[in-house]
């Protein structure tokens, strides 16, 4: 639960995917620029005389094109496109040339083929056109098969190259396209190339605020999260990716349409500057335009796409508009979306609202017609519930407001958000349905945000409940660490997406919240008159941003104040002590390593009194200045992985619980026995939270069975639920540990766990 992800940092191996869809890319678009070259070199060298009637010959490898035969047309061949049989129409035949993959001599005769695979076409000014050898159908067969490879009833096709294999049929316009074998443009409208083009495959969006700044961000077309946080100015400023990505990233102006092997573009109307991988496709979009695709994604089923870069298996879908915009991979628009000028995160989605001017991280999930603007939410991981407007960022002079959302953000039903709004500090905080934001920054993580009451007298504000998910909702964070754990499908991506949520900097956060709300409950008490006695001297029964500042615009009442505390003082404690039972389990293990399977009592305490020599250095947490520094999160990709590094904050922070956890009397005891000691409060806190996780679903089956009619039978109980099992075998397993450390320590350590 506390590990992080395993390959965090970006080595040469995670970033190779990357590297090599890029030198791909390159290669293709080197590609054609040979082919051009070739044709340039051809129509020079025959500009003095009529094509049909020079010596005829062979261009290959001299141009990097491997068995690539390069030549003009011959009278008999300009004859047999003309004829009955292809009725094709070209004012100038010299400017079409053949191309063969077989290497076929220069007095080879391509009648029979081209009848095969041509007609109905009319050529205009140079074609490359493609011929496959010994693939001779009669005219009537391939006419009338229009799933065959070839160049079919097209109203004109101009300065292209249309490889051997490819099919292209049934089309309008087609000029400056660059066909590869096997991949196929059928029944479309306009398929262009702009002479003045400058698409490239490196563009600047511009993300935050819609007009009176912005945050401009140069992105490409293999960018990841890593990279464009870098570029931001999140986080560290030393991640390697980036420097791959920004420091060396030379961008492509491409030269014409690429459809790549098994590529398609079907159905559409118009389609303009686009770039399409192998196993791509377009389908019945109703315009297309500077765009990039990487292999098995797709642009699908009545959708304008403008300026936009769609990563491995992304998909825009069914009457999505989508302008200025990476999609990385897996991610998802559609159906019936409006998104621009947004950087959409690995594994996420955007359905039938509106997103615009926005960062969404992972695995972010908008499934419902809601509205996002100047969303900076780099860590995702949340959900957004209809009717959510979290868009308010005009204050009547410009709309120059934003919010940054933290991990885990759950925005209900019907909420509103007025900007700016700061939830960075508060990961995990459920907004419930209705809520109206006023702009603020909260800093109370796991959180439930809820309209005020009246009763409470909050004066109008929202009331928060600090730590609610973590103290109340438990199932929410079990379920999310197993979801994010085993759902993510951007494979390429998933070295730094797959982080832990109860991890270093998310317990940091914990630590000075509780901290606040510690502070603000004693301060309450001393600043009243010292001569009251108890009953008199009670604390307030709310508490405002005044005497908690991460509070925001909201309240709280001192039982939600104390509850809080709780619930931090519970993960902080369950994280700590998760760090000593591993490292405990290591000591075990290197003793039986040593020992065989009896294991000396004397050194499995030696290696104990080692363990608690270190956790008695003097680190202490740093200080957060929450009112008076605005600073991004720490990114958990920037976070380190090594076991050590990890255990070194588990360590402090259990140096500072100890006092919480242990009695004065059990603080004096010998290192061993304190250890035990300490394990067996792990014992009470995985018990306690398995028994809240299984409470929080059986909750729900309780409401929803005194509801609706046979719901226990249809829904899986919190008995069955494999949330709940997972808890509950986890704290089997802890108590099955720990029962062994003491039985190695009494001298009949079990034969049979290895831990």
């Amino acid at each position: 639960m506390t590990d992080a992800s395993p390959s965090s940092t970006a080595t040469s191996s995670n970033l190779a995917p990357f590297r090599e869809s890029k030198s791909r890319r390159d290669e293709q678009h080197q590609r054609a620029n040979n082919l051009i070259s070739a044709v340039t070199s051809k129509l020079n060298a025959n500009s003095n005389s009529s094509s049909v009637n020079s010596p005829t010959s062979t261009i290959g490898n001299d141009i990097g094109i491997s068995a690539c035969s390069v030549r003009p047309l011959t009278r008999r061949e300009v004859s047999t496109l003309e004829g009955p049989g292809c009725s094709c129409k070209c004012e100038d035949w010299s400017k079409v040339l053949v191309i063969t993959t077989d290497g076929v001599g220069s007095g080879t005769d391509l009648s029979a083929e081209l009848r095969g695979q041509i007609c109905t076409t009319t050529f205009a000014g140079w074609v490359l056109l493609g011929v496959n050898i010994g693939n001779s159908t009669s005219s009537d067969d391939s006419c009338g098969s229009p799933l065959k490879p070839g160049v079919r009833r097209n109203d004109l096709v101009s300065n292209c190259i249309l490889e051997p294999g490819c099919t292209v049929q049934g089309n309008t316009f087609i000029d400056r396209t660059h066909v590869c074998p096997d991949a196929s443009i059928i029944n479309c409208g306009s398929v262009t190339f702009a002479s003045d083009s400058s698409f490239a495959d490196e563009m600047e969006i511009t993300i935050g605020a819609e007009s009176g700044g912005g945050r401009d961000v140069r992105v490409h077309v293999e960018s990841t999260l890593v990279d464009v946080c870098h570029k931001l100015g999140m986080g560290s400023q030393s991640t390697s990716s980036s420097h791959f990505h920004y420091n060396h990233y030379k961008p492509t102006k491409l030269i014409m349409n690429t459809i790549c092997r098994n590529a398609s573009i079907l159905h559409s109307p118009m389609v303009t500057c686009v770039y399409l991988s192998p196993h791509s496709s377009i389908d019945a979009a109703t315009s297309v335009s500077n765009v990039i695709l990487l292999p098995e994604s797709k642009i699908a089923k009545s959708c304008t796409v403008d300026a936009a870069y769609l990563q491995w298996k992304a998909t825009i879908t069914t009457n999505s508009s989508v302008s200025s915009t990476v999609l990385m991979e897996c991610s998802e628009i559609g159906p019936n979306s409006f998104v621009s000028s947004t950087v959409l995160g690995p594994d996420s989605h955007l359905s039938a609202g509106e997103c615009h001017h926005s960062l969404l991280g992972p695995n972010t999930n908008s499934h419902h017609q809601s509205l996002l603007i100047s969303v900076l939410w780099p860590l995702g991981r949340g959900n957004v519930g209809y009717g959510a407007n979290v868009g308010s960022n005009h204050t009547g002079r410009l709309p120059d407001q934003e919010v940054c959302a933290g991990e885990g953000t759950f925005w209900g039903l019907g909420s509103v958000v007025k900007m700016p709004v700061n939830l960075c500090d508060a990961p995990f905080t459920v907004v419930a349905a209705g809520v109206e934001l006023s702009p603020q920054r909260v800093g109370l993580p796991f959180s439930l945000v809820l309209s005020g009451t009246e009763q409470d007298g909050g004066g109008g504000l929202n009331q928060i409940l600090p730590g609610w998910v973590l103290q109340s909702s438990p199932y929410t964070i079990a379920r999310s660490e197993a979801k994010f754990a085993n759902r993510r499908k951007a494979k390429r991506h998933a070295w730094y997406t797959g982080w832990c949520i109860i991890r270093p900097s998310t317990i940091d956060m914990c630590w000075h919240a509780r901290e606040e709300l510690v502070k603000a409950g004693n301060s309450s008490l001393s600043s009243q008159p010292s001569g009251q006695n108890s009953l008199e001297r009670a604390r307030p029964t709310i508490y405002k941003s005044e005497s908690i500042h991460r509070l925001g615009q909201n309240y709280i009442t001192e039982n939600g104040r104390r509850k809080g505390i709780l619930a931090y003082t519970n993960v902080i404690q369950l994280y700590a002590l998760r760090g000593l039972l591993l490292k405990v389990e290591k000591a075990l293990k290197m003793c039986h390593k040593s020992f065989g399977d009896e294991v000396a009592p004397r050194e499995l305490e030696r290696r104990m009194e080692g363990i608690l020599s270190l956790h008695r250095n003097e680190n202490c947490l740093p200080r957060h200045e929450f009112e008076n520094v605005v600073l991004w999160p720490s990114l958990p990709w920037d976070e380190s992985n090594e076991r050590h590094i990890l255990w070194n904050h588990q360590r402090t922070i259990l140096k500072m619980e100890i006092p919480s956890l242990l009695s004065q009397d059990e603080a004096n005891l010998s290192p061993p026995d304190m250890v035990v000691r300490l394990l067996e409060r792990l014992i009470g806190l995985e018990t306690d939270f398995a028994d809240r996780v299984f409470k929080s679903k059986r909750r729900d089956d309780t409401r929803g069975d005194s509801i609706l009619p046979g719901y226990l039978s249809s829904h899986t109980c919190a008995e069955e639920d494999t949330v709940v099992e997972a808890a509950v075998k986890e704290c089997q397993r802890v108590e099955r540990s720990i029962s062994e450390i003491r039985s190695a320590l009494s001298g009949h350590a079990s034969v049979v766990s290895r831990l």
